[in-house]
């Protein structure tokens, strides 16, 4: 049985990008978790309103739901990680027009690295000290 990385698994990777990996992996599992809970309710919301509005034969609000399902899924890349070398050839039609998951990831820990060091360069507050 092989996987869609073919040999290229196991990659070595250093101690911090695979903790970073297993924490983003994690956000990335309950995002695709919150998304099929809220695809479950928006999809029999749809249907039913296609039924009920005469549109079985051309349910478009059931699919609307399926193709802004598949959608999210293709910005949220599950499986991309950066131990695990990048796949590119995934379907342009599938990706939202904003920045993906991964995207928005790295500006946080760029924003978080920026931030904690302002904090370690601030000169200690004269308000903290004895006087």
């Amino acid at each position: 049985m092989s996987d869609s990385y073919g040999s290229q698994l196991p990659v070595p990777a250093g101690r911090r990008v695979v903790i970073r990996d297993f924490i983003v992996f994690q956000i990335k599992l309950a995002a695709d978790g919150l998304k099929d809970v809220i695809a479950i309710n928006l999809s029999v919301i749809a249907i039913v309103i296609d039924l009920l509005a005469g549109r079985g034969s051309h349910p478009r609000f059931f699919y609307g739901v399926v193709r802004l399902s598949a959608r999210f899924e293709g910005w949220l890349d599950l499986h991309r990680l950066r131990g695990i070398p990048s796949n590119d050839d995934r379907d342009a039609l599938s990706r939202l027009e904003a920045p993906d998951a991964d995207e928005l990831i790295a500006q946080f820990e760029g924003l978080v690295q920026r931030k904690t060091s302002e904090m370690r360069a601030r000169p200690e507050d004269p308000w903290d000290s004895p006087g």
